[in-house]
């Protein structure tokens, strides 16, 4: 299963026609250079580059004497720059006795080079200078970006590019990132997108790398290493040099500097990598072939679910790319409107949603083509008949031969949004191009245009493809929790329930026959694809920051900003329909949330063209009401927007969408018991400082409620009286915005609700003290924990407090990550952040989802806290103002689109704030704050000894996997015994009870013991009794390891800290919530704990509100 370099005569090209078209050149088009500073030779594409009218940047593609192609991009406006680096060699290239050692590899690449042989250095001056890093691995590439500061990016490309030539691989840092591998991989195993994933793989033809484990763990990597007697290091250092060639690699950069800086940098410090004389890795044969195709495979998942995947093999598509026959294909099979399969099945009530074109799991040298059906119960049930109904669909499409005219407007639409493209984000254009880029069929001039542009309509081509979609080349997948099927086997890295047996000879003998449906047809010509494209607003020196009030009165405020920034035809409308019973109670949630299901149900006939047609909108429940966004070209937007407010007043509920919606809606709630353990703890530190939420087991509790009679009852009452808050920017003219308001008024003809009705978000507000809060895990095979930990630091009306928040936050991030997740190998799942609640607290978060007990995890961020400090004191001045810039950098930050300044300015409306200059606010603070100014706030918040008010809440969620003390053992003993004790358990010794732990630390207190006495103490005790059949050995060698979590939790219970005064309230103790002998306030009913809490007032506005009108 090795891979090969396959040469171009040998792959497969298309029978009847004309061959594969030709590999692209880098030599046409292309001329010498010769850089400046380093006097590198290149070569520089002098064609003209196929670049939409309204991008703004400036590009050059060039190609380095060892094979290497970059381009590099100047964006006057940028403030941050970044780079991404594609190599060609993903999952795939894996040897089959060390499964997942190319994703390894991206781990590790990261942790030092010869020339920064510091294991962080590379993220630690992306931190310093406003910057991140990350990467990923897929099956024929891996990816590596950064971001950082605009004028840091010299230093950052240096130190990117050594990673390509000089990776230390250190043995200690690869014993470490084994780990982080692993706890990846145990991160996804509850999760079903990852376990089907894998079992279609483990499926495919043995012959094919396809269907390695990709991911892999500690297992395939360490585990396999040791049994086989080879090095794993070597090995790893033996697959970069192998594989990590120049010619292979593809770089995007982007920046500020000059095109001909940007090149002079990528000519210097990339042209050293080395160049093995490569092409593109290809892998022989298919993953699918005939002995894989005709099975029908049965799986249980873990949520509540219900999926129908047809599977289709396919040559490779890719030199393909002029005219995508799959982007053709999956618009017809996957499309919405009336004459649908979707809507088909809608009506039938057995489906809710379907997804068509080629899989993800399509690579070089092989695609497939994957239909996604999403079931109901009754669809379940049928589920044949919807395999016959998409087969009746492809039957119409190959007796019908493809359709210009289809194909015309679908090339039209994709001109349109070319020519009136709008900016996105810099790294998510350097990693997807550096993508696009590695198409050995994309000629130079496409290389910006080919993810949007459709050019060809090929009809010899579009039949050839639609050719393989028959049922002898389809393999069928349904996955659901409560399939009647006898499981008989597991698949072994993520311990699935699966079934597979050939598809019936009945159903394959109905799919081979003659289908047909009266109701199925193909879709009828678009009538949204805009025609008027001018542009209303004239270009002026300045540009306005805030948008104008155009009316304030009971039940409307509407607000309004003409385009002078962009100057695209394009619109951008936010409205929230403010109605008290949307949130009244966890019944009427429910009702809002299956009002929203039924109503998109209702619109998706009528809309499904509009969204083809460049117009994006949602509608979706909050706690106010219901929020309906509409964004893309304008000539025909707010015809779309009357279409959903009216479609939104006189909503009737037929009784198929309740049948269908109300499970969906239950579905969902009891899907949320198997959230991720951060999942789960983020939602408790919600409810515990949100004023208003209800929680998925709230709402389950009310559903036996819900009727269809009540539903429709509570849609009928909904807009009895609201309050309209809207916002209309973009290629609009005033009088337009006005008459949207109206007819938005007029269509919901409700009273006005009074400003005292109005249900504005509120936070809770805590006393000082420390509170800790303790749940189980509802779902029983998560093997992680998790503990998000809040430290309280002020109001957020504080504008100076909350711009030293920002500040700290930033300086924290990477030594948090280093620390926790780096060095000690915590959990995968590691960050620190900030959060500002409205009209309450701000917080500084911690995070960290690990295998470890929660009180460990705990005592272990407390230790960094502590520790910081002294990093903030003896931070040099320098290194303090470059993180004071890097902040300045990020509020600099110019707006790239529409969408994104109407969401900052729609953010400081809804806030209730209306602080249009906060960014000029937060410049204006930046100036004047000190290194002094950042410790005292550290000192009057943060640090837990020295804050006279100190807060701190720590949600902690406990995996069923470990034992959780009780409430009397959390009230005897120290948060250092319960750490000693998990740390014992977390290493699988479990025979020492809290007690004898206690006693042993006492012990070690009472004599003076250091830490390695004391841990010689444990162990002593632990051999005393420890059962014959135990490996003693080995469990204490794991003990007596210098960086061994029994070790570390010693030392912390040596720690000696006077405990925080929190607020001596005997009524919290009567309502069961524990004090801990360090003065901590432990509780786990967190509905009975939140209802002490006060509820902060509304927020006040910081401008004085007058309309125009």
């Amino acid at each position: 299963m090795s891979p090969v370099f396959e040469t171009l005569p040998s792959l497969p090209t298309r029978s009847g026609t004309q061959c594969l078209p030709p590999v692209a050149s880098f030599e046409t088009n292309f001329e010498s250079r010769t850089s400046v500073d380093s006097h590198t030779a290149y070569t520089e594409f002098v064609g003209e580059l196929d670049k939409s009218p309204s991008d703004t940047r400036a590009y050059r593609l060039i190609r380095l004497s060892n094979g290497l192609v970059a381009m590099v991009v100047h964006d006057k406006e940028e403030s941050k720059a970044c780079a991404a680096l594609d190599v060609n060699v993903g999952s795939l290239a894996d040897p089959q006795e060390l499964q997942g050692l190319a994703h390894f590899c991206e781990h590790l690449l990261f942790m030092g080079t010869k020339k920064y042989p510091k294991e962080n250095d590379y993220n630690a001056y992306l931190s310093a200078h406003g910057g991140y890093s990350n990467a990923y691995t897929d099956l024929e590439d891996t990816c590596y970006y950064f971001e950082v500061r605009y004028d840091a990016l010299g230093g950052a490309l240096d130190r990117f590019s050594q990673f390509f030539i000089e990776p230390l691989f250190t043995a200690d840092c690869t014993d470490r990132e084994v780990k982080a591998v692993d706890s990846e991989h145990k991160k996804n195993i509850q999760n079903d997108m990852w376990r089907q994933y894998q079992l279609e793989k483990e499926l495919s033809s043995p012959d094919h790398p396809f269907s390695m484990f990709a991911t892999g763990n500690y297992d395939t990597l360490s585990g396999a290493a040791r049994r086989m007697g080879v090095d794993l290091r070597e090995r790893l250092l033996d697959f970069h040099a192998k594989y990590y060639s120049a010619d292979i690699m593809r770089l995007v950069v982007v920046g500020r500097d000059s095109l001909d800086q940007l090149t002079e940098w990528v000519v210097s410090k990339f042209s050293g990598i080395q160049s093995k004389g490569l092409t593109k890795p290809l892998f022989k044969g298919h993953p699918l072939t005939a002995r894989e195709m005709g099975q029908m495979i049965y799986l249980k998942s873990i949520r509540e679910q219900r999926t129908l995947d047809l599977t289709f093999a396919l040559p490779d598509l890719k030199p393909y790319h002029r005219s995508k026959p799959a982007q053709y294909l999956g618009s017809l099979l996957g499309h919405e409107g009336r004459g649908s399969i979707l809507s088909c099945l809608r009506k039938r009530g057995w489906a809710t949603t379907i997804v068509a074109g080629r899989a993800p799991t399509s690579a070089e040298g092989f695609d497939m083509f994957k239909i996604t059906v999403s079931l109901t119960e009754p669809g379940l049930e049928n589920y044949t008949e919807v395999v016959r109904m998409v087969f009746a669909y492809i039957q119409l499409l190959q007796s019908k031969r493809p359709q210009r005219w289809f194909h015309d407007e679908l090339r039209r639409i994709s001109e349109i949004e070319y020519r009136f493209m709008e900016k996105y984000d810099a790294v998510a254009l350097a990693s997807s191009l550096a993508s696009v880029m590695q198409n050995r069929y994309l000629s130079a001039e496409c290389m910006l245009s080919d993810s949007v542009r459709l050019k060809d309509f090929d009809e010899d081509l579009l039949v050839w493809t639609q050719g393989f979609l028959k049922p002898d080349n389809v393999r069928i997948v349904l996955a659901a929790r409560d399939l009647d099927v006898e499981f008989d086997r597991t698949e072994k890295h993520y311990g699935l329930d699966y079934r597979t047996e050939p598809i019936s000879e009945q159903l394959m003998h109905e799919i081979r026959g003659d289908l047909e449906y009266d109701e199925l047809h193909l879709p009828e010509p678009n009538q949204f694809i805009p025609d008027n494209m001018e542009v209303k607003s004239e270009r002026h020196d300045t540009v306005c920051e805030a948008p104008t009030l155009l009316k304030l009165a009971e039940g409307l405020e509407l607000w309004f900003k003409q385009d002078d920034r962009f100057f695209l035809p394009r619109g951008n409308v936010r409205l929230l329909i403010e109605t008290p019973r949307a949130y009244e109670s966890p019944l009427t949630s429910v009702f809002n949330q299956l009002f929203m299901m039924v109503l998109k149900d209702t619109l998706t006939e009528i809309t499904y063209d509009a969204e083809i047609a460049g117009l994006w909108f949602e509608i979706r429940d909050t706690i106010e009401g219901i929020v309906v966004h509409i964004d893309g070209f304008n000539d025909k937007l707010l015809q779309l927007l009357e279409i959903l407010v009216k479609t939104l007043r006189t909503c009737k509920v037929e009784q198929t969408q309740f049948d269908v919606y109300s499970r969906e809606v239950k579905k969902k709630l009891d899907n949320a018991r198997h959230s991720e353990p951060y999942g789960h703890v983020q939602t408790n530190t919600s409810f515990l400082n949100q004023g208003i939420m209800w929680r998925f087991m709230d709402k389950l509790a009310a559903f036996d409620l819900v009727t269809i009679d009540r539903l429709q009852l509570f849609i009928d009452s909904l807009f009895e009286q609201t309050r309209v808050q809207m916002l209309v920017t973009g290629n609009f003219e005033e009088r337009e915005a006005l008459a949207a308001a109206s007819m938005v008024q007029s269509l919901l003809g409700s009273r006005a609700l009074p400003e005292y009705a109005r249900r504005v978000p509120r936070a809770l507000l805590h006393e000082p003290g420390v509170y800790v809060h303790h749940a189980l895990m509802p779902e029983k095979g998560n093997v992680n924990s998790c503990v998000d930990y809040s430290v309280y630091t002020g109001m957020t009306s504080d504008h100076r407090g909350r711009v030293v928040l920002d500040l700290l936050s930033l300086i924290m991030q990477e030594p948090f990550f280093d620390q926790l997740r780096t060095k000690e190998q915590l959990g995968y799942i590691t960050y620190s952040t900030e959060r500002k609640y409205n009209g309450g607290h701000m917080t500084l978060r911690l995070l960290v989802q690990s295998e470890a007990s929660p009180i460990y995890v705990r005592m272990r961020i407390d230790h960094f806290l502590r520790e910081f400090r002294s990093r903030l004191d003896e931070m040099t001045l320098e290194k303090f103002d470059g993180y004071v810039s890097s902040l300045r950098v990020a509020r600099e930050e110019k707006i790239k689109n529409l969408f994104e300044e109407s969401g900052r300015m729609w953010r400081h409306v809804s806030s209730g704030y209306y602080e249009f200059d906060r960014i000029a606010t937060d410049l204006e603070i930046l100036r004047t704050v000190s290194q002094r100014e950042l410790l005292e706030f550290w000192d009057t918040y943060v640090d837990k000894q020295r804050a006279s008010a100190y807060i701190s809440l720590a949600a902690t969620i406990w995996s069923t996997k470990i034992a959780q003390p009780t409430d009397e053992e959390l009230e005897k003993f120290g948060d250092g015994v319960h750490a000693v004790h998990g740390s014992l358990e977390h290493d699988g010794e479990r025979v020492l009870s809290v007690e004898h732990v206690d006693r042993v630390l006492r012990q070690m207190d009472e004599a003076g013991d250091d830490e390695e006495r004391a841990l010689e103490r444990i162990i002593s005790e632990y051999e005393s009794m420890v059962r014959d059949d135990v490996d003693v050995e080995k469990a204490v060698a794991k003990m007596r390891k210098p960086a061994s979590h029994v070790r570390t939790a010693i030392a912390m219970a040596r720690e000696q800290n006077k405990p925080v005064c929190g607020k001596a309230d005997n009524g919290l103790l009567n309502m069961g919530v524990v004090r801990s002998p360090s003065g901590d306030w432990l509780f786990r009913e967190a509905s009975a704990f939140r209802a002490t809490l006060r509820q902060s007032g509304a927020p006040v506005p910081t401008r004085p509100l007058v309309p125009k009108y």
